[in-house]
């Protein structure tokens, strides 16, 4: 049932609770949402469960068609590989420039974040959604440093992106993985090794999710 929690009231919780689902992939790509079963889930009646909807189809979560069932949005696998393309050039660009700054607190803002990542998959059970928070705590802070936040909120806050990263954890557990390249690019910081530090970007940012692509549609039917 949807709580009703800081003022909220009974649609924005319908809202900010499938809006989690989805992002976690609880509720899958091409999944059918029965408003009649939403209902009886929320014990809601049909207007914050219509309104809920509504919000969730203007944000493009889902598609809403007359007369048909509601479905949760697939991914759009080309629009995600064509915004990640970019993200490697413009971040790469962001920590050379942020390379440049001589802040020891800067960088020791990077080993924090490392050291909570670490702590957070050391759980016997790891929240995705909870570490990919994290990955973007890591990665803000030179886009923090350079005064380009409204970049990051471009590519992390894309439905889709988001969708693939969770998919990507809960498929093989990488968390080791995403750490280890967090921890090299960590090094370049230190090091101020810009060129290593493009062929990390590239892969941690792009060649994941590249493939993570091409194996799962093989397998899923996530994808338009």
């Amino acid at each position: 049932m949807a709580k009703q929690d800081d003022g909220f009231d009974l649609a924005n919780s319908i809202f900010f609770d499938i809006t989690r689902k989805i992002l976690s992939l609880e509720l899958e790509p091409g999944a059918l949402l029965s408003e009649k079963d939403l209902c009886d889930q929320y014990s809601a009646s049909r207007t914050p469960v219509k309104t809920a909807l509504n919000r969730l189809s203007d944000q493009g979560f889902i598609n809403m068609k007359s007369y048909r069932q509601t479905t949760v949005r697939k991914i759009n696998a080309d629009e995600v590989l064509q915004l990640m393309y970019a993200r490697v050039a413009i971040e790469s660009r962001i920590i050379e420039d942020f390379l440049k700054k001589d802040t020891p607190l800067l960088f020791e803002d990077v080993a924090h974040v490392i050291r909570r990542q670490e702590i957070v998959i050391s759980q016997p059970s790891v929240d995705p959604l909870e570490f990919h928070e994290l990955d973007l705590a890591f990665h803000s802070t030179w886009y923090k440093a350079e005064n380009k936040t409204r970049l990051l909120t471009l590519f992390s806050k894309n439905t889709d992106y988001v969708r693939l990263k969770i998919l990507d954890y809960k498929r093989v557990q990488e968390y080791d993985v995403i750490l280890r390249e967090h921890k090299a690019i960590q090094e370049c910081i230190s090091s101020k090794d810009s060129s290593q530090l493009k062929k990390i970007m590239h892969l941690h940012i792009y060649d994941h999710i590249a493939g993570l692509i091409d194996s799962m549609k093989k397998e899923k039917d996530y994808f338009l």
